[in-house]
């Protein structure tokens, strides 16, 4: 017969609930920045890392003339023609997306770094991302 005793510190209990908060606040900043975006227009744009290339790499073929403009896109809708003009607003928009979803984690990060040992059980990390992507465009 064995016997093993695991002694568990505050400090240890106190890490790994940080690390959790960490690795949720990760998790909602991968599934806000991968879910798309609505722009002004009404048009649904897909912010996928998958999609993200093929507005660069259609930006790109444009730029050196090797895509002619107006193409076809397959958008959530459907088909649609764009234009330079409509693929450089969707691409900046999408970039926009991307970063600020990036800021909201580091803001967060640093919110969750503060955080008192005892006010680890209680953090909201959506409320707190979600007040962080809306601040930006209070500040605008």
């Amino acid at each position: 017969m064995t016997f093993s005793l695991k002694i568990t510190t505050a400090e240890q209990v106190a890490a790994a609930a940080r690390a959790a908060l960490l690795a949720d606040l990760a998790g909602t900043r991968w599934q806000i920045q991968n879910g798309g975006i609505t722009l002004p227009s009404g048009f649904h744009a897909r912010t996928d890392r998958t999609t993200r290339e093929d507005l660069t790499e259609a930006l790109f073929a444009l730029q050196l003339g090797i895509k002619s403009e107006p193409f076809s896109w397959k958008a959530p809708d459907g088909w649609i023609k764009l234009k330079r003009a409509d693929l450089e607003q969707i691409t900046a928009a999408v970039a926009a997306h991307v970063q600020s979803c990036f800021d909201a984690e580091e803001a967060v990060e640093a919110q969750i770094a503060a955080l008192s040992d005892a006010d680890l059980a209680a953090f909201d990390v959506r409320a707190a991302f979600d007040a962080a992507m809306a601040a930006p465009a209070a500040e605008a």
